[in-house]
């Protein structure tokens, strides 16, 4: 009898029907399906609101990205699937299914000489949210190499939020809102706009 339950088990995991069961879908990729953005003088300072005034030299947008997972369906064969369902991936352990062709950053009114709804790109230096690269500052136009390059082990450091370091403050205009555009390669767009507010 003991014997035969045996049997019956090492079928089970060669056949991949045991293991599987600890991984109920395996959810390869992840799609970003939103963005959030929070204005503040300093990291841990108050989150602006439609009105707010303010006179400080730069201010930093807190940018957290909002991902969805899908399930994909390699062809894998049944003994290797059920090797690997007892080291569950985590969840978008391959990255961006949808990968990020473009991400600006805009203001809806005159920003030091650039018109309304053009980059600021040379007024924004992004800091990671990534512990390992903590302190260290980029261009925005390297950040959607940066995420599109990504894979799972790292999300829990990627859920943190990426600061936007924006400078100086206009010169040429006080009423400032800005506008975060990411556009993905399938075509989709995902827009985020901050409060407005009073940059003296």
């Amino acid at each position: 009898m003991a014997k035969k339950l045996v049997q019956m088990l090492l079928l089970l995991v060669f056949l991949g029907v045991l293991p599987m069961g600890c991984c109920k879908e395996l959810r390869d990729y992840a799609n970003v399906r939103a963005v959030q953005l929070l204005v503040a003088e300093t990291s841990n300072g108050p989150a602006f609101t439609t009105g707010t005034r303010t006179t400080a030299a730069q201010l930093l947008v807190s940018m957290v990205l909002k991902y969805d997972y899908l399930a994909a369906a390699p062809a894998r064969n049944w003994f290797a699937a059920s090797a690997m369902a007892f080291q569950c991936d985590e969840p978008g352990s391959r990255g961006l299914k949808d990968k990020i062709s473009e991400l600006s950053l805009t203001s809806t009114g005159q920003f030091n000489g650039v018109a309304a709804g053009q980059p600021l790109n040379q007024f924004v230096r992004c800091l990671a949210g990534n512990s390992s690269y903590q302190g260290v500052s980029f261009p925005l136009a390297q950040l959607a190499d940066s995420l599109n390059s990504w894979k799972s082990g790292k999300y829990d450091e990627l859920d943190r939020p990426i600061e936007l370091v924006i400078s100086p403050k206009p010169a040429d205009n006080a009423q400032q809102q800005f506008r975060l555009r990411i556009r993905l390669q399938s075509g989709k767009e995902i827009e985020q706009t901050t409060p407005s507010f009073i940059w003296e």
